[in-house]
């Protein structure tokens, strides 16, 4: 009986073991997928994604998971904005519209979490 136990408990653990290393690989595979993606657009759209973090969706169809960024506040980054990012950069970068000129001006850059 005894040794019954003791088989359930290491497959639980060998389970738990199994399921974070699936969890660490996904996350690497999505945090290199945006790493090489590039884009530049107007934000069109803004929608609260997975884990309370907000998905930016922009004017070229491409649509942006906050979650991989850093420095960023709900209440900085709106519908109408402009952002870029370079193919194989960590670096996003945010211009806001200029209600005088209609010019776009650069507000602040945010860099990929790294973990």
């Amino acid at each position: 009986m005894k040794n019954k136990n003791n088989l359930g408990f290491f497959i639980v653990i060998g389970l738990v073991i199994l399921g974070y290393i699936s969890l660490k690989v996904a996350q690497k595979y999505s945090f290199n997928k945006e790493y090489e993606s590039g884009y530049n657009g107007i934000i069109i759209k803004q929608k609260p994604g997975s884990r309370g973090f907000t998905d930016l969706y922009l004017s070229n169809k491409s649509c942006i998971h906050l979650a991989f960024y850093s420095d960023w506040e709900r209440q900085e980054i709106f519908v109408g904005d402009s952002i870029s990012k370079d193919h194989n950069s960590r670096e996003i970068r945010v211009y806001k519209k200029d209600n005088k000129s209609g010019s776009y001006q650069y507000f602040k850059s945010m860099d990929m979490i790294i973990d």
